[in-house]
């Protein structure tokens, strides 16, 4: 059985050899740029490059599948929000963001045809002829309606207005939901495996579960149900207040942070007899970025003891992330399996 018919398999619930292995978030790092000569711009704007970059990753570190495009604030970008970056670092500078308010939010209606989109879609043609002949899963990433709003808009000023009246954050998160959903038809025509949906803000410290149900989930499950291939919802931080709702998406995989038991995540799903599986949840910060090989093989043992579904990190990869330490993750869970 190869990687991809692996990965899709633990998707659909169906036989499979082994927990795949893979990253759900899009990995770029500082090392990354350095193998390929070029410049985080570059990777981003220049469809070799991206394809290049993404394609080392697997090459080198072994990982079960290619995420792309490789920038979190991608969608952004088509909005006419360019996020800066600090000089020494890929971390985004904090500027003031483009709109007031969520009814200033200027609707672009050649989303797709400006920014990355066209860059991406080229790498996507680049990727196949690369590794479609190695059956090597292609992952699209898309950026939550929510999150994309705490882009565009001030997030405090959007905290504010979800604890008083948030009919004007609900029609904006209508409007941008319909951006995704064209979305979604892109990432089916480039001809990618699998969707990811990247909801960063939409985690439990911000988002409290019975807002969730009403604002959030609603137009999570509208792009899950658009979508032609399997889904994977992404959130971050400390979201077990909030399983039961994520679970109820309707996603056939549901990405969980280092904060969820991964035990505890599949009693949940368990609970309320959902399909989705349990992907994660190997701690970016004190294991992948510092915690050295050692350290991430105890991790990701412990991941694979609770029956984690399809191992990965918990978010998304730091910038300075040693690649030999995202193999190591891989190497562990190939030498739990010729143990057990």
């Amino acid at each position: 059985m190869d990687i991809k018919e692996n990965l899709i398999n633990v998707l659909k619930g169906k036989e499979y050899e082994r927990t795949p292995v893979t990253a759900f978030p899009s990995v770029l790092t500082t090392e990354l740029l350095s193998m390929a000569r070029t410049t985080f711009d570059d990777a981003n704007h220049n469809a070799e490059k991206i394809a290049e970059i993404a394609g080392l990753l697997h090459d080198y570190t072994g990982l079960e599948g290619i995420t792309i495009p490789l920038d979190l604030w991608f969608e952004s970008e088509s909005f006419g929000y360019i996020v800066e970056r600090q000089e020494g670092t890929l971390m985004p500078i904090v500027t003031e963001a483009p709109f007031d308010s969520p009814e200033d939010i200027d609707i672009p209606s050649d989303f797709l045809n400006t920014g990355q989109f066209p860059h991406i879609e080229k790498a996507a043609k680049i990727l196949h002829e690369r590794y479609d002949d190695k059956n090597v899963p292609i992952i699209g990433e898309i950026t939550g309606a929510f999150t994309i709003l705490t882009d565009l808009v001030d997030l405090g000023k959007v905290i504010k207005m979800l604890n008083s009246d948030y009919i004007e954050i609900d029609d904006a998160l209508e409007d941008i939901n319909k951006l995704l959903v064209e979305e979604v038809k892109f990432y089916h025509d480039i001809g990618v495996d699998c969707i990811v949906v990247n909801d960063p803000s939409s985690t439990s410290g911000i988002v409290k579960p019975n807002l969730f149900a009403d604002l959030i989930q609603p137009y999570l499950i509208e792009l899950k149900d658009t979508m032609d291939v399997p889904g994977v919802l992404h959130i971050c931080g400390d979201t077990n207040s909030n399983l039961e709702n994520m679970l109820s998406c309707g996603y056939e995989g549901l990405s969980i942070s280092q904060e969820v038991d991964i035990s505890y995540a599949k009693q949940i799903k368990e609970n309320i007899g959902s399909n989705s599986v349990i992907c994660g949840n190997i701690a970016i910060g004190e294991t992948l970025l510092m915690g050295g090989v050692d350290k991430i093989k105890k991790e990701t043992k412990e991941c694979l003891d609770k029956k984690v579904d399809i191992l990965g990190p918990s978010c998304n990869i730091a910038y300075e992330t040693p690649l030999n330490n995202i193999r190591a993750m891989v190497d562990a869970r190939n030498e739990y399996y010729e143990k057990y």
